[in-house]
């Protein structure tokens, strides 16, 4: 009996493993852009005109939210730092959200704004320049996560007393040979 629990032990660890690489993958892909993006907004921020690339919409609240800032009509000398602001009527913070060079695109950079909660938030942009320092706001929707199913909760809900009723049984056979007679 023992072999048969640690079996159990082996294809529950393997299951774990498994969820574990796949929610990781699923936050890699959340915040990595895709090749297309699902927005692309023309703004100014001062004198620098700008072409922004949000690559999930409505972003997903929870996740980081990819994006890319393209200069257009400037190829370089740029220094961009991004911030996700909450609209109005968010509990949220602004947060600062780092940004890296873009290798598709001169003097562009690409970064990840961090969402937490869902409800209207704002992209502040501040680029500083050749021509001085410029600020604009591109504003965006952050949506709840999907609920998961009725079924799938229960489900969840119920592991604990599928581990015990487990445990019961695999000490049903230790519980008659200590009983019997030696």
């Amino acid at each position: 009996m023992p072999l048969l629990a640690q079996r159990l032990l082996l294809a529950a660890g393997l299951v774990a493993l498994a969820a574990l690489l796949g929610e990781m993958g699923l936050s890699v892909a959340a915040t990595t852009h895709g090749s297309q993006p699902a927005r692309v907004a023309q703004v100014d921020a001062g004198p620098y005109p700008l072409r922004v690339s949000f690559y999930t919409d409505p972003a997903h609240a929870g996740f980081a939210e990819p994006f890319a800032i393209a200069p257009v009509g400037q190829r370089g000398g740029l220094t961009f730092t991004v911030s996700s602001d909450p609209g109005p009527g968010v509990q949220a913070t602004p947060v600062n959200d780092g940004v890296g060079d873009d290798p598709a695109v001169p003097g562009g950079v690409q970064g990840a704004a961090e969402v937490p909660v869902q409800g209207p938030w704002d992209l502040g942009i501040v680029v500083d320049g050749p021509r001085g320092p410029g600020r604009v706001e591109v504003p965006f929707q952050a949506t709840a996560p999907p609920a998961i199913p009725d079924w799938l909760g229960w489900l969840l809900g119920f592991v604990p007393f599928y581990g015990l009723i487990g445990f019961l049984v695999l000490q049903r056979p230790r519980r008659r040979a200590a009983m019997s007679p030696a």
